[in-house]
């Protein structure tokens, strides 16, 4: 089942309300995380807390469950980060063996200029050493500590030890933002077993939210608040159909901008599948300022093709989201158009974000700004609506094979002719090297098709895809092709040809 939230604006009136809510669950959250830290033993501190602080036993677990999740998160935010810090250690590595490989190249020469380039050569070296020495210590710091967590964040905790940079005049204003922070929002976890799929947050059908008040604090609130003119501008439907099929529905009130809002969370019902191989494939090439596809029949035969522009850079997160939403739909819906399932790339985008300093400042800005994980979410998202099914396919030699063997053959562009190949590659289709580029390598029929693939790609190798962008589809792009074929010939060296 796949997730889904709607929000909304809550009246003005319910600031008080919410404000002690969401002091009183924060002050709780927290102690139960010291508590459990401590190894302390949860059906024991339930028992306890319900005393304690005057709660019942499904508020309880509403602040376990959250404070269970972002406990889970920190823990793989952790290992996250060390496992990218041993990736820029791994590319430094291989970086810095690079670098020294062309420094011993270098003749002993005692010529202006050549003295110059091995000066700046040997610089460069001891510079990444030293960045090596320090990735190396911080990955040991890292394998030291135990995560830990901070509730109201560490940038706004660090704020503190530099408040006139930070904004603040004083102290005192720091920790009123700081209480006020960690304040912000709380939490009333559903069930489909209970009335209206959640005990302590009902929405009623009159559109009423009543919430079930902490039995300490009825004598200001009474037994039950009550929240009128509930209605969710964007999925009202979806919230109507979950209450009426007994669904689980989970509310969570935040404070954005001095003004409180809601999120219901509930499961998506289970869309058929309407994609079907046998109409085709659409692949879908990813890059950080196009996005190239390609549709296919059954066979791999390339039906249509096209591109949908993208600009991020420099974007907001909600301008981001807004110009991806977009070129989702619009491939969702040719999809839909032509009932075939979709093919995208599994990359693995930590280890790519993490060497990306390595590949150069325009491709590493590029990268950065670009919301990969973001794509793949609601592109997802919104082929389960559409009962769409999304296949991943390994992007291995994707671009090379395109340029290679589709570019010239239907008039492609490069990430169009990389699209096809995942689209055939979802439809199993086999790509062999072309004739043209058959004669660079050494066949072998006992060796699987792609070791060929990886023999042209060490023949090939030094331009980075992104550097066809501005000659897409152009003749110039062909004729490229064309000169390696020549130079290689004629006993010239190359460092340039794509690499995924």
């Amino acid at each position: 089942m796949t997730k889904i939230t709607y929000q909304t604006l809550l009246n003005p009136e319910v600031t008080e309300f919410c404000d002690v809510m969401g002091n009183f669950f924060s002050k709780i959250e927290r102690d139960l995380y010291k508590d459990l830290e401590q190894g302390k033993k949860l059906n024991d501190l339930k028992k306890s807390y319900q005393i304690k602080y005057g709660i019942n036993a499904r508020q309880f677990n509403s602040i376990h469950i959250i404070l269970k999740g972002k406990i889970a998160s920190r823990k793989e935010c952790y290992q996250s980060q060390i496992k990218q810090t041993q990736l820029k250690i791994k590319g430094l590595q291989k970086t810095i063996e690079s670098e020294k490989k062309k420094l011993e190249k270098l003749p002993l020469s005692c010529g202006r200029n050549q003295k110059s380039v091995r000066s700046k050569l040997r610089f460069t070296l001891h510079q990444k050493q030293r960045k090596l020495a320090t990735l190396k210590d911080r990955l040991a710091t890292l394998k030291k500590k135990k995560p830990s967590l901070v509730f109201g964040g560490k940038k706004l905790w660090y704020a503190q030890y530099n408040l006139k940079e930070n904004g603040y005049s004083s102290h005192q204003e720091w920790l009123k933002d700081w209480k006020k922070t960690r304040s912000s929002q709380f939490t009333l976890v559903g069930s489909k077993n209970e009335t209206n799929g959640n005990q302590n947050c009902q929405l009623l059908p009159n559109g009423t939210l009543k919430i079930r008040v902490p039995p300490c604090y009825e004598s200001i609130f009474g037994k039950y608040y009550l929240i009128e003119n509930v209605k969710f501008n964007y999925g009202q439907r979806d919230v109507e159909y979950a209450l009426n099929n007994q669904q689980a529905l989970t509310f969570r009130f935040v404070k954005k901008d001095e003004k409180w809002y809601i999120f219901c969370s509930f499961d998506l019902p289970e869309t058929p599948t309407i994609s079907e191989q046998k109409n085709g494939m659409l692949g879908i090439d990813l890059n950080p300022n196009i996005i190239g596809w390609s549709y296919c029949d059954s066979e791999g035969n390339l039906k249509a093709k096209g591109q949908i522009k993208i600009n991020v850079r420099d974007k907001s997160t909600n301008q981001t989201k807004a110009i991806i939403g977009d070129a989702v739909k619009k491939l969702v819906k040719l999809a839909y158009d032509y009932q075939c399932p979709i093919s995208i790339e599994n990359l693995d985008f930590e280890r790519k974000k993490a060497t990306m300093k390595q590949e150069g400042v325009k491709y590493s800005r590029m990268l950065s700004n670009f919301a990969y994980s973001c794509f793949e979410q609601m592109l997802n998202s919104c082929a389960f609506k559409y009962g769409i099914e999304v296949i991943k396919v390994n992007p291995a030699f994707s671009s090379l094979m395109g340029l290679t063997k589709f570019m010239r053959l239907y008039g492609l562009s490069s990430d169009t002719a990389a699209a096809l190949v995942l689209a055939r590659r979802a439809l199993r289709k086999k790509e062999r090297i072309p004739t043209s580029y058959a004669r660079l390598v050494q066949v072998d029929s006992s060796r699987h098709v792609w070791s060929f693939w990886n023999a042209l790609n060490k023949k090939l190798f030094g331009i980075k895809r992104h550097s066809f962008f501005s000659v897409s589809n152009r003749e110039v792009e062909v004729k490229l092709l064309d000169e390696l074929h020549s130079n290689r010939f004629n006993g010239k060296s190359q460092d340039t040809f794509i690499t995924r």
